[in-house]
Formats: structure tokens, sequence, C-alpha cells
């Protein structure tokens, strides 16, 4: 858990890294590139697809498996398969969208190039005190606003990082998505990891932070097509 005092470094580090940078944050204009992403991102009023999962856990080995996915904006999201495997389900649940449409502070902090590409990086201080998400960072292809990687620290869920592969130039959803988390004091009840699945009970007791990685393969999209609100409703078969 974050304490408050490393909130108020985060602040403090922020509000100098500003002053330091202010004719870079004079040329680029943060929140003018967040609604350029929010423009983009608004286009997707919901979708269905379908998901491969691959999880990459040290101490769990479980199979790739398969489902369904439906998303309803801003922040409604559903698996859907016939048996469990494990989805930091915060960390997909565009959980972003919701946090670019409330309030918040922007500070545009540079350039990286990955992969040959170009991207602008804004960190995101939301400015609601209830909000788990004390800060984004937001790796942005100014090309076509879509986001390619995000870094959130949260107040008790650490840090997860989020990179997306877009294939299709179509949509703007990710035809891949990597999650990436920290794991920490693990405690799965075994009857939640699934039959099929091998458990490493000695790596599950080890103590100190470890990390882990869910790879969402996306295919057969479809976008904006109304879905009913009924869809969302808790059942049986739903992914925690």
């Amino acid at each position: 858990m974050i304490s408050r005092i490393n909130i108020l470094y985060i602040f403090a580090f922020l509000q100098a890294f500003s002053v330091t940078h202010k004719i870079m944050a004079q040329e680029v204009d943060p929140y003018d590139i967040i609604n350029k992403v929010k423009a983009v991102t608004d286009q997707i009023k919901d979708y269905t697809a379908d998901v491969e999962i691959e999880v990459d856990v040290d101490f769990i080995n479980i199979p790739v498996k398969h489902a369904s996915i439906y998303f309803k904006a801003p922040d409604k999201v559903k698996f859907k398969s016939d048996d469990f495997f494990m989805i930091p389900k915060r960390a997909i649940n565009n959980s972003f969208r919701k946090l670019l449409n409330s309030e918040y502070s922007a500070i545009y902090t540079g350039n990286e190039i990955i992969d040959k590409k170009d991207y602008t990086i804004v960190k995101i201080i939301p400015l609601e005190k209830k909000s788990d998400i004390i800060l984004a960072t937001l790796w942005i292809d100014t090309v076509n606003y879509t986001i390619s990687r995000i870094e959130s620290n949260t107040r008790n869920d650490g840090t997860y990082n989020i990179d997306f592969v877009y294939n299709d130039p179509r949509i703007p959803l990710p035809s891949i998505m990597q999650i990436s988390f920290e794991i920490g004091k693990m405690r799965i009840p075994l009857k939640f990891i699934g039959k099929s699945s091998g458990v490493d009970m000695e790596e599950l007791k080890t103590e100190g932070k470890q990390k882990g990685s869910v790879y969402l393969r996306f295919s057969n999209y479809e976008v904006n097509s109304f879905l009913n609100d009924s869809i969302f409703i808790e059942d049986d078969n739903d992914l925690e």
C-alpha cells in the first residue's frame, strides 16, 4: 500500500519536473493530446470479441484458455468461459477511459523511441480523492492517437503495466494486450486456479514481490452493436 508521504513525494517530484521542463511543456500541450486520444477511444461505444488468454506466472502452470469478452463504455467488462483463469480484472476494464473522463492534471514528460516509432509520454495525476490510481504514465502514438503503453501506480495493488499492439488499422482496438503486474504474497485458493493447472506450492509460499504477465490475443471484433446492459449481470460463469 502506498503511504500518504509517498504520494506527497510523487506530487513534489512532478511539480519540480514540470518547472524544469517549462519550455518543453509550452511546446506540447498534454491536454490537447489527451483530448485527441479520448476522441478516438470514444468512437468505441461497445464491442464483443473472442480472446485467447496465456498466463505467465512462475509457480502456476495454466494451459492457454479461450473466452468471450464484452465491453460497454465507459467501464463495463465481462468475460465468459467454461473454465477459470487468472486475469487482473482491474487492469483490463478500460479504467483509463474512466480516468480520462474525470478530473486530472497532465504533464508532458518527453518522447521515447520504441521499435523505431516515436511515442509522446504524458503523466496523469487523478484529482479524485477516491481514485485507486495515483499516477498513470501513457505512451501515446500521436499519428493515430492510440495508447501503446500504460504504467499505473495504485494505492492498493502495486504497479501494473499494459502494452498494446494494434494490427487492424480500421478500429482503435488492440489485437494483443500484455498485462504485467506485481503479485506480492500471492494467495490464490486452489479451487480458483483450475483443474488443468499445476501449482508449485514452494514458489507460491515465497515471500516478497513476484511478477506475472497475462497475454490477451483478440479476434473477431464486433464493434458498436448496441449491447444490452443485461449482458453484464453477474452469473456463475463470470470470470473475476
